[in-house]
C-alpha cells in the first residue's frame, strides 16, 4: 500500500491555477476556431451573392455556403451558443440557404 502525503494549501492552489490555465487555453482555441468558421461563412456567402448577381449557375456556391453555415451553427451549438437569430441577422443569411440547412445530399 502506497502512502501519499496530504495536499497542502499551496499544492491545491497550484492545481487550481493549472486547471484555470488549461481552461483558458481551451477557451482561446474554441474562440479562434469559431472565428475561422465565421470568416468562412462570410467568404462563402459573398461568393454565393456574387454568383447570384452575375447570373451564373450558383448551385456550387449555394452548396458551399449551406455547408459553411451549417458547420458554423453546429460548432456554436456545441459550445453552448444556441441563439441562431443573431447569426442569421448579422451575416444576413438568405432564406434559400436557411431552407437547406440540415438537409442531406451530396453538396460537393
Amino acid at each position: 500500500m502506497a502512502d501519499r502525503a496530504p495536499k497542502n494549501d499551496a499544492s491545491r492552489f497550484q492545481d487550481a491555477q493549472a486547471k484555470s490555465s488549461l481552461e483558458h487555453e481551451i477557451a482561446s482555441e474554441q474562440a479562434s476556431a469559431l472565428g475561422r468558421s465565421g470568416r468562412q461563412v462570410a467568404t462563402r456567402l459573398k461568393a454565393y451573392e456574387e454568383a447570384l448577381a452575375s447570373g451564373e449557375d450558383h448551385q456550387k456556391d449555394l452548396n458551399r455556403a449551406v455547408d459553411a453555415v451549417y458547420r458554423f451553427l453546429i460548432q456554436r451549438e456545441l459550445l453552448g451558443l444556441r441563439d441562431r437569430s443573431a447569426i442569421v441577422r448579422d451575416y444576413d443569411i438568405p432564406r434559400e440557404i436557411l431552407a437547406r440547412l440540415g438537409t442531406s445530399g451530396k453538396r460537393h
